[in-house]
């Protein structure tokens, strides 16, 4: 019993050596030892093993210094071959999987069109067992074993359980999905809200890691958020937490997505902006109930360009989100609200009415020195956040099997 202890912290040293090579590339050991403030002996210890479970490789050593004096440094790496996931995104119409490397990167991603609304709880497990079960055979081709699956998904998701409660792109709610796909594929099954996939990856970049107290709002066809406390994503009893998007801004307000009325979603989601812009304004032909990338950026394009009732709709839209926020600040008081997401393409159109909303609804001292910031979509990042997500869910049981 005595040797538990050591095996416990052996274990957590070696999880932190893994991560922060996965986060920020290859290093040497006496810099893995600074970094995780562990020994220089207990870095080239754990290093050794991990070479020999081949979870790690080293790179050529560094070019010999112009003094001639000391060693080249030799890198470490993890060994991207080693282990792969699976991320399953499930939107409206739309499947992508990604196959994620041992490192942490994207090696392979594919789109299918599907008619997400038409599917039955039975038709959509059939079809996601068919694509993960291709999309595996490919990448076992050229890694070693399959460690985990995510699937991320818009709308309210029971992680724990690996439930669905509802998501926009279905028309069910409450199907227990992961139990399902674990039996399928015998792997670790992840279910996991959007939006934390996204935090996951913005809370790791340099210029947020300084903010333990972090909340992501993501505008888009809906409104979802992530909130991190001391770090750690908040989940709520069921895992439902953080839904920022369904809290009210009027009372019996306009119809939102939920079957609610009153949502802060149903004034500043692509839906909500595109159903109200088609009452007042020549708008490009297509499903005005999924507004299509073109026609958002179409209608976003009117609102900078001073169209007066695109503007009045975004403005509102702003309100919407500036209440939603006050009532974030005044509960959970962070030290950051980021704002990103495909919709943040009108976020400019929304400032000015979003602040005059927050300074409204707070007195100045709560809303005291949060910032709030927009982060520009130049990328989708919720494969890449399930991708990590997984990866640190299976770590520990990866290596118990190495």
């Amino acid at each position: 019993m005595a040797s538990q202890p050591h095996d416990s912290s052996r274990h957590d040293n070696t999880l932190a050596v893994i991560r922060t090579l996965r986060e920020q590339g290859p290093a040497a050991r006496v810099d893995l030892g600074i970094l995780n403030g562990i020994s220089s002996a207990t870095v080239t210890s754990i290093s050794a093993e991990l070479l020999q479970q081949g979870l790690i490789a080293e790179l050529p050593p560094d070019t010999p210094r112009p003094s001639g004096r000391g060693r080249p440094k030799t890198l470490i790496q993890l060994a991207p071959e080693a282990a792969c996931v699976i991320c399953v995104k499930l939107s409206i119409n739309e499947l992508q999987l990604v196959v994620g490397d041992y490192s942490g990167q994207m090696q392979h991603s594919e789109h299918h069109s599907v008619a997400t609304l038409a599917l039955t709880p039975a038709d959509l497990v059939a079809l996601l067992e068919e694509k993960i079960a291709e999309v595996r055979s490919l990448a076992l081709a050229s890694h070693r074993r399959l460690v985990g699956i995510c699937l991320a998904v818009q709308g309210v998701v029971a992680s724990h359980s690996g439930t669905l409660i509802w998501s926009p792109a279905l028309s069910f709610r409450n199907a227990a999905l992961a139990p399902l796909l674990t039996e399928r594929f015998g792997c670790p099954v992840l279910l996991e809200n959007d939006a934390n996939c996204i935090a996951s990856v913005l809370a790791t970049q340099p210029a947020y890691a300084g903010y333990p107290n972090l909340a992501v709002i993501m505008l888009g066809y809906g409104i979802g958020m992530s909130l991190l406390i001391d770090g750690v994503p908040f989940l709520g009893a069921n895992g439902s937490a953080a839904e920022f998007g369904h809290s009210k801004y009027q009372p019996g307000g306009a119809q939102c997505a939920c079957g609610k009325r009153g949502c802060v979603e149903a004034y500043a989601g692509d839906y909500a902006l595109y159903r109200k812009a088609r009452e007042v304004l020549e708008l490009p032909a297509g499903d005005s109930a999924h507004p299509s990338e073109a026609q958002m950026q179409a209608l976003t394009q009117l609102a900078m360009q001073g169209n007066p009732d695109a503007q009045r709709i975004f403005a509102e839209a702003g309100r919407a989100l500036g209440y939603g926020m006050a009532n974030l600040l005044a509960l959970f008081n962070p030290d950051l609200v980021l704002v990103t997401g495909s919709g943040v393409r009108g976020y400019a159109a929304m400032q000015e009415a979003m602040q005059d909303a927050i300074d409204e609804a707070l007195v100045s001292e709560l809303i005291g020195p949060t910032r709030i910031v927009s982060c520009p979509w130049d990328r989708d990042m919720t494969c890449l956040g399930g991708i990590a997500i997984t990866l640190q869910a299976t770590d520990s049981q990866r290596l118990t099997e190495s």
